[in-house]
Protein backbone atom coordinates (compact mmCIF):
# COMPACT_ATOMS: atom_id res chain seq x y z
CA UNK A 1 0.00 0.00 0.00
CA UNK A 2 1.07 3.37 -0.40
CA UNK A 3 2.74 5.22 2.51
CA UNK A 4 3.40 8.97 0.76
CA UNK A 5 1.66 11.73 3.04
CA UNK A 6 -1.21 12.55 0.89
CA UNK A 7 -1.46 16.15 -0.14
CA UNK A 8 -4.24 18.14 1.71
CA UNK A 9 -7.03 20.15 0.36
CA UNK A 10 -5.40 23.41 0.81
CA UNK A 11 -1.53 22.16 -0.37
CA UNK A 12 -1.18 24.07 -3.82
CA UNK A 13 -3.21 27.11 -2.51
CA UNK A 14 -1.96 30.24 -4.04
CA UNK A 15 0.13 29.28 -6.79
CA UNK A 16 -0.48 31.03 -9.95
CA UNK A 17 -1.43 28.73 -13.22
CA UNK A 18 -3.33 29.18 -16.65
CA UNK A 19 -3.42 28.64 -19.84
CA UNK A 20 -2.25 28.76 -23.48
CA UNK A 21 -5.07 29.47 -26.32
CA UNK A 22 -4.57 28.05 -29.79
CA UNK A 23 -7.03 30.30 -31.69
CA UNK A 24 -7.68 28.84 -35.42
CA UNK A 25 -7.15 25.74 -34.31
CA UNK A 26 -10.55 24.76 -35.99
CA UNK A 27 -8.60 25.46 -39.58
CA UNK A 28 -7.45 20.93 -38.64
CA UNK A 29 -10.59 19.85 -40.17
CA UNK A 30 -11.55 16.83 -38.99
CA UNK A 31 -15.17 16.94 -39.13
CA UNK A 32 -17.08 14.09 -37.02
CA UNK A 33 -13.47 12.93 -36.46
CA UNK A 34 -13.22 11.57 -32.77
CA UNK A 35 -10.03 13.81 -32.45
CA UNK A 36 -12.41 17.31 -33.55
CA UNK A 37 -12.79 21.00 -32.89
CA UNK A 38 -15.61 20.56 -30.56
CA UNK A 39 -13.05 19.22 -27.75
CA UNK A 40 -11.01 22.38 -27.49
CA UNK A 41 -14.08 24.99 -28.15
CA UNK A 42 -15.84 23.09 -25.40
CA UNK A 43 -13.57 23.26 -22.95
CA UNK A 44 -12.46 26.75 -23.46
CA UNK A 45 -15.81 28.19 -23.51
CA UNK A 46 -16.85 26.39 -20.11
CA UNK A 47 -13.35 27.82 -18.62
CA UNK A 48 -14.26 31.20 -19.97
CA UNK A 49 -17.74 31.27 -18.50
CA UNK A 50 -16.96 29.71 -15.23
CA UNK A 51 -15.88 31.60 -11.88
CA UNK A 52 -12.15 31.09 -11.95
CA UNK A 53 -11.31 32.65 -15.28
CA UNK A 54 -9.96 35.76 -14.14
CA UNK A 55 -7.60 34.15 -11.57
CA UNK A 56 -5.92 32.37 -14.93
CA UNK A 57 -2.69 33.48 -16.42
CA UNK A 58 -3.95 33.45 -20.64
CA UNK A 59 -1.68 33.52 -23.58
CA UNK A 60 -1.89 32.56 -26.96
CA UNK A 61 0.21 30.45 -28.88
CA UNK A 62 2.86 31.60 -31.31
CA UNK A 63 3.74 29.45 -34.57
CA UNK A 64 6.77 26.94 -33.94
CA UNK A 65 9.35 27.71 -36.80
CA UNK A 66 10.84 24.50 -38.73
CA UNK A 67 13.83 24.62 -37.01
CA UNK A 68 12.43 23.85 -33.69
CA UNK A 69 10.31 20.90 -34.87
CA UNK A 70 13.74 19.26 -36.92
CA UNK A 71 15.14 19.09 -33.19
CA UNK A 72 12.99 16.18 -32.67
CA UNK A 73 11.24 15.26 -36.26
CA UNK A 74 13.11 14.69 -39.62
CA UNK A 75 12.85 16.94 -42.34
CA UNK A 76 11.16 14.27 -44.46
CA UNK A 77 8.48 13.96 -41.60
CA UNK A 78 8.13 17.59 -41.56
CA UNK A 79 7.70 18.27 -45.59
CA UNK A 80 5.24 14.71 -45.73
CA UNK A 81 2.93 16.93 -43.16
CA UNK A 82 3.25 19.94 -44.97
CA UNK A 83 2.53 18.20 -48.54
CA UNK A 84 -0.09 15.97 -47.13
CA UNK A 85 -2.05 19.39 -45.92
CA UNK A 86 -1.32 21.96 -48.54
CA UNK A 87 -3.15 18.59 -51.15
CA UNK A 88 -5.73 17.84 -47.81
CA UNK A 89 -7.53 16.18 -46.62
CA UNK A 90 -5.88 12.99 -46.76
CA UNK A 91 -5.09 10.37 -44.62
CA UNK A 92 -1.61 10.19 -43.36
CA UNK A 93 -2.53 6.45 -41.98
CA UNK A 94 -5.83 5.17 -40.91
CA UNK A 95 -6.37 7.03 -37.55
CA UNK A 96 -4.85 10.28 -38.52
CA UNK A 97 -6.57 12.96 -40.73
CA UNK A 98 -4.78 16.02 -42.46
CA UNK A 99 -6.57 18.78 -43.58
CA UNK A 100 -5.07 22.14 -45.97
CA UNK A 101 -5.39 24.03 -42.23
CA UNK A 102 -4.06 21.12 -40.41
CA UNK A 103 0.17 22.23 -40.27
CA UNK A 104 -0.55 25.35 -39.75
CA UNK A 105 -2.27 24.16 -36.62
CA UNK A 106 -0.19 22.07 -35.49
CA UNK A 107 3.20 24.32 -35.88
CA UNK A 108 0.77 26.60 -33.66
CA UNK A 109 0.12 23.92 -31.41
CA UNK A 110 3.90 23.22 -30.75
CA UNK A 111 4.80 26.86 -30.93
CA UNK A 112 2.31 27.18 -27.26
CA UNK A 113 4.26 24.58 -25.71
CA UNK A 114 7.55 26.56 -26.39
CA UNK A 115 5.62 29.47 -25.27
CA UNK A 116 4.72 28.15 -22.45
CA UNK A 117 8.18 26.98 -21.66
CA UNK A 118 9.44 30.44 -22.17
CA UNK A 119 6.82 31.76 -19.29
CA UNK A 120 6.78 29.20 -16.45
CA UNK A 121 10.89 29.35 -16.77
CA UNK A 122 10.62 33.32 -16.69
CA UNK A 123 12.27 33.39 -20.23
CA UNK A 124 9.38 35.93 -21.48
CA UNK A 125 9.21 38.70 -18.92
CA UNK A 126 11.21 41.29 -17.64
CA UNK A 127 12.93 40.82 -14.14
CA UNK A 128 10.45 41.32 -11.50
CA UNK A 129 7.80 40.68 -13.11
CA UNK A 130 6.24 37.20 -11.60
CA UNK A 131 5.86 33.73 -13.72
CA UNK A 132 3.41 31.42 -13.66
CA UNK A 133 3.84 27.96 -11.32
CA UNK A 134 2.08 26.09 -14.20
CA UNK A 135 0.46 26.57 -17.58
CA UNK A 136 -2.17 24.23 -19.41
CA UNK A 137 -1.67 24.33 -23.86
CA UNK A 138 -5.39 23.76 -24.60
CA UNK A 139 -4.22 22.84 -28.04
CA UNK A 140 -5.34 20.70 -30.87
CA UNK A 141 -4.14 17.82 -32.57
CA UNK A 142 -2.67 15.37 -29.83
CA UNK A 143 1.26 14.92 -29.95
CA UNK A 144 2.57 12.06 -28.41
CA UNK A 145 2.16 9.52 -30.62
CA UNK A 146 4.50 11.20 -33.03
CA UNK A 147 7.93 9.78 -33.34
CA UNK A 148 10.54 11.38 -35.09
CA UNK A 149 9.56 9.59 -38.59
CA UNK A 150 5.61 8.77 -38.43
CA UNK A 151 2.47 10.70 -37.80
CA UNK A 152 0.33 8.27 -36.03
CA UNK A 153 -2.57 7.75 -33.43
CA UNK A 154 -4.06 11.33 -34.93
CA UNK A 155 -0.68 13.00 -34.11
CA UNK A 156 1.50 15.11 -36.31
CA UNK A 157 4.30 16.74 -34.16
CA UNK A 158 5.13 15.95 -31.13
CA UNK A 159 4.65 19.10 -28.90
CA UNK A 160 6.22 18.11 -25.46
CA UNK A 161 9.42 16.65 -26.93
CA UNK A 162 9.14 19.84 -29.26
CA UNK A 163 8.91 21.74 -25.77
CA UNK A 164 11.41 19.90 -24.36
CA UNK A 165 14.54 20.39 -26.62
CA UNK A 166 13.29 24.08 -27.04
CA UNK A 167 13.85 24.14 -23.30
CA UNK A 168 17.34 22.50 -23.41
CA UNK A 169 18.48 23.99 -26.44
CA UNK A 170 17.37 27.93 -25.95
CA UNK A 171 16.64 28.41 -22.97
CA UNK A 172 20.01 25.71 -20.99
CA UNK A 173 17.56 23.65 -18.86
CA UNK A 174 19.72 20.59 -18.59
CA UNK A 175 17.02 17.76 -17.38
CA UNK A 176 13.78 17.83 -18.44
CA UNK A 177 11.19 15.34 -17.71
CA UNK A 178 7.88 14.42 -19.17
CA UNK A 179 5.05 12.62 -17.17
CA UNK A 180 2.46 11.12 -19.09
CA UNK A 181 -1.13 10.19 -17.96
CA UNK A 182 -3.24 10.18 -21.14
CA UNK A 183 -4.48 6.46 -21.32
CA UNK A 184 -2.71 5.38 -24.65
CA UNK A 185 1.22 4.76 -24.17
CA UNK A 186 3.16 7.87 -25.50
CA UNK A 187 4.97 5.74 -28.06
CA UNK A 188 6.16 8.70 -29.72
CA UNK A 189 7.97 10.82 -26.53
CA UNK A 190 9.59 7.33 -25.70
CA UNK A 191 10.75 6.76 -29.29
CA UNK A 192 12.17 9.86 -29.15
CA UNK A 193 13.79 9.78 -25.93
CA UNK A 194 15.03 6.56 -25.06
CA UNK A 195 18.33 6.50 -25.56
CA UNK A 196 18.79 10.25 -24.09
CA UNK A 197 19.97 10.71 -19.94
CA UNK A 198 18.93 14.18 -19.68
CA UNK A 199 15.10 13.38 -20.27
CA UNK A 200 13.21 11.36 -18.03
CA UNK A 201 9.71 9.57 -19.46
CA UNK A 202 7.41 8.31 -17.16
CA UNK A 203 3.96 6.80 -18.54
CA UNK A 204 0.72 6.20 -16.88
CA UNK A 205 -1.31 4.19 -19.35
CA UNK A 206 -4.18 1.35 -20.24
CA UNK A 207 -2.14 -1.84 -21.10
CA UNK A 208 -3.50 -3.60 -23.17
CA UNK A 209 -4.19 -0.97 -25.41
CA UNK A 210 -3.63 1.31 -28.52
CA UNK A 211 -0.16 1.71 -29.53
CA UNK A 212 0.75 -1.53 -27.95
CA UNK A 213 3.78 -0.20 -26.67
CA UNK A 214 4.95 0.41 -23.05
CA UNK A 215 5.20 -3.25 -21.33
CA UNK A 216 7.81 -2.91 -18.32
CA UNK A 217 10.74 -4.02 -19.54
CA UNK A 218 11.03 -1.07 -21.20
CA UNK A 219 12.78 0.95 -20.00
CA UNK A 220 15.20 3.00 -22.10
CA UNK A 221 18.11 2.07 -24.56
CA UNK A 222 22.03 2.85 -24.24
CA UNK A 223 22.94 6.08 -22.45
CA UNK A 224 18.82 6.50 -21.63
CA UNK A 225 18.67 2.87 -19.78
CA UNK A 226 16.76 3.38 -16.78
CA UNK A 227 15.02 6.65 -17.78
CA UNK A 228 11.94 5.10 -19.55
CA UNK A 229 9.58 4.51 -16.76
CA UNK A 230 6.13 2.55 -17.72
CA UNK A 231 3.42 1.78 -15.65
CA UNK A 232 0.61 -0.25 -17.87
CA UNK A 233 -1.84 0.18 -15.45
CA UNK A 234 -4.77 -2.92 -15.92
CA UNK A 235 -8.15 -2.28 -17.62
CA UNK A 236 -10.50 -0.62 -14.77
CA UNK A 237 -7.79 1.08 -12.95
CA UNK A 238 -9.63 4.05 -11.39
CA UNK A 239 -8.43 6.93 -8.96
CA UNK A 240 -6.96 4.83 -6.48
CA UNK A 241 -4.84 2.89 -8.36
CA UNK A 242 -3.27 5.58 -10.29
CA UNK A 243 -2.27 7.95 -7.19
CA UNK A 244 -1.11 4.40 -5.69
CA UNK A 245 1.33 4.45 -8.82
CA UNK A 246 1.86 8.02 -9.02
CA UNK A 247 2.88 7.75 -4.78
CA UNK A 248 4.88 4.43 -4.98
CA UNK A 249 6.47 5.50 -8.63
CA UNK A 250 5.85 8.18 -10.39
CA UNK A 251 6.57 10.98 -7.62
CA UNK A 252 9.78 9.21 -5.94
CA UNK A 253 11.29 9.13 -9.41
CA UNK A 254 10.62 12.15 -10.75
CA UNK A 255 11.87 14.15 -7.82
CA UNK A 256 14.89 11.64 -7.39
CA UNK A 257 15.83 12.30 -11.21
CA UNK A 258 15.69 17.04 -10.38
CA UNK A 259 14.37 17.90 -13.08
CA UNK A 260 14.26 21.58 -14.19
CA UNK A 261 11.16 21.57 -16.13
CA UNK A 262 8.20 19.17 -15.98
CA UNK A 263 6.33 18.76 -18.84
CA UNK A 264 2.90 16.94 -18.45
CA UNK A 265 1.12 14.90 -21.62
CA UNK A 266 -2.25 15.59 -20.25
CA UNK A 267 -4.57 13.56 -22.14
CA UNK A 268 -7.95 13.02 -19.75
CA UNK A 269 -9.15 10.19 -22.19
CA UNK A 270 -8.82 7.59 -18.64
CA UNK A 271 -11.82 8.75 -17.30
CA UNK A 272 -14.97 6.05 -16.38
CA UNK A 273 -17.15 7.85 -19.20
CA UNK A 274 -14.50 8.08 -22.06
CA UNK A 275 -15.20 6.15 -25.39
CA UNK A 276 -12.18 5.04 -26.28
CA UNK A 277 -10.67 3.78 -23.20
CA UNK A 278 -11.55 1.03 -20.73
CA UNK A 279 -10.46 3.22 -17.34
CA UNK A 280 -12.35 4.86 -14.54
CA UNK A 281 -10.95 7.57 -13.18
CA UNK A 282 -12.89 10.59 -11.96
CA UNK A 283 -12.34 14.32 -12.03
CA UNK A 284 -11.02 13.74 -8.47
CA UNK A 285 -8.70 11.51 -10.13
CA UNK A 286 -7.71 14.13 -12.71
CA UNK A 287 -7.43 16.94 -9.94
CA UNK A 288 -5.46 14.75 -7.32
CA UNK A 289 -3.37 13.59 -10.02
CA UNK A 290 -2.47 17.31 -10.91
CA UNK A 291 -2.05 18.41 -7.49
CA UNK A 292 0.86 15.73 -6.74
CA UNK A 293 2.51 17.08 -9.80
CA UNK A 294 2.19 20.47 -9.12
CA UNK A 295 3.55 19.85 -5.96
CA UNK A 296 6.27 18.36 -7.20
CA UNK A 297 7.13 20.91 -9.65
CA UNK A 298 7.14 23.06 -6.39
CA UNK A 299 9.34 21.52 -4.16
CA UNK A 300 12.45 21.21 -6.66
CA UNK A 301 11.56 24.87 -7.41
CA UNK A 302 10.59 24.52 -11.48
CA UNK A 303 8.02 25.37 -13.80
CA UNK A 304 5.55 22.72 -14.67
CA UNK A 305 3.44 22.84 -18.89
CA UNK A 306 0.95 21.05 -19.19
CA UNK A 307 0.19 19.91 -23.10
CA UNK A 308 -3.45 18.80 -23.74
CA UNK A 309 -3.58 15.22 -25.91
CA UNK A 310 -6.49 12.51 -25.44
CA UNK A 311 -9.77 13.09 -23.78
CA UNK A 312 -12.81 12.55 -26.41
CA UNK A 313 -16.28 13.37 -24.67
CA UNK A 314 -17.21 16.58 -24.91
CA UNK A 315 -19.53 16.09 -22.51
CA UNK A 316 -17.32 15.32 -19.89
CA UNK A 317 -13.98 16.80 -21.18
CA UNK A 318 -14.56 20.78 -19.89
CA UNK A 319 -15.36 19.43 -16.14
CA UNK A 320 -11.71 17.05 -16.31
CA UNK A 321 -9.62 19.58 -17.66
CA UNK A 322 -11.01 22.23 -14.99
CA UNK A 323 -9.91 19.70 -12.37
CA UNK A 324 -6.23 19.30 -14.09
CA UNK A 325 -6.03 23.44 -13.59
CA UNK A 326 -7.46 23.40 -10.24
CA UNK A 327 -5.05 20.78 -9.30
CA UNK A 328 -2.33 23.00 -10.38
CA UNK A 329 -3.27 26.05 -8.67
CA UNK A 330 -5.11 24.80 -5.64
CA UNK A 331 -8.44 26.30 -6.52
CA UNK A 332 -12.01 24.90 -5.86
CA UNK A 333 -13.46 22.59 -8.92
CA UNK A 334 -16.98 22.57 -7.88
CA UNK A 335 -17.46 20.08 -10.73
CA UNK A 336 -16.84 16.34 -8.83
CA UNK A 337 -18.95 13.42 -10.57
CA UNK A 338 -20.44 10.67 -9.20
CA UNK A 339 -17.37 8.33 -8.07
CA UNK A 340 -15.22 11.16 -6.73
CA UNK A 341 -13.63 11.31 -3.05
CA UNK A 342 -12.22 14.02 -0.61
CA UNK A 343 -9.67 16.27 -2.71
CA UNK A 344 -6.03 14.15 -2.99
CA UNK A 345 -7.60 11.00 -1.91
CA UNK A 346 -6.65 7.40 -3.07
CA UNK A 347 -10.20 6.30 -1.74
CA UNK A 348 -11.84 5.82 -5.34
CA UNK A 349 -10.73 2.52 -6.25
CA UNK A 350 -11.37 1.20 -9.66
CA UNK A 351 -12.18 -2.50 -10.58
CA UNK A 352 -9.23 -3.72 -12.57
CA UNK A 353 -7.76 -7.15 -12.53
CA UNK A 354 -3.89 -8.01 -10.62
CA UNK A 355 -3.32 -4.46 -9.34
CA UNK A 356 -1.51 -5.42 -6.63
CA UNK A 357 0.67 -7.70 -8.88
CA UNK A 358 1.29 -5.34 -11.32
CA UNK A 359 2.65 -2.76 -8.63
CA UNK A 360 4.84 -5.06 -7.99
CA UNK A 361 6.12 -5.77 -11.19
CA UNK A 362 6.52 -2.62 -11.70
CA UNK A 363 8.55 -1.87 -8.60
CA UNK A 364 11.11 -5.15 -9.82
CA UNK A 365 11.24 -3.79 -13.25
CA UNK A 366 12.48 -0.28 -11.67
CA UNK A 367 14.78 -0.83 -8.62
CA UNK A 368 17.67 -2.09 -10.86
CA UNK A 369 17.85 1.92 -11.49
CA UNK A 370 15.46 2.96 -8.35
CA UNK A 371 16.20 0.95 -6.06
CA UNK A 372 16.90 4.02 -3.80
CA UNK A 373 13.83 5.57 -3.41
CA UNK A 374 11.25 2.75 -4.71
CA UNK A 375 9.45 1.19 -1.69
CA UNK A 376 8.21 -2.41 -1.64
Amino acid sequence: MSTAAKPGPDAAAHRRTGVVLLPGHDEHDTGDHPENSARIDAVVDSLVSGPDWDSFEVLEARSAEVADIARVHTRAHIDLIHDYSVSGPNWVDGDTLVSPGTFGVTMRASGAAMAAVDAVTGADRPAGRQRPDSLFCLIRPPGHHATADRAMGFCMFNHAAVAARYAQEELGVERVAILDWDVHHGNGTQDIFESDPSVLFVSLHQWPLYPGSGWLDETGAGEGRGLTVNLPMPPGSGNFEYLDAFDRVVGPVLEEFGPGLLIVSAGQDGHIADPLSSQALTVAGFDALALRSALLAHRLGIGLVAVHEGGYNIETLPALDHAVLAGFSGIPTGRFDRLSGPRGSTADRGDPVGWEPRIDQVLKAQKPFWGRVLEG
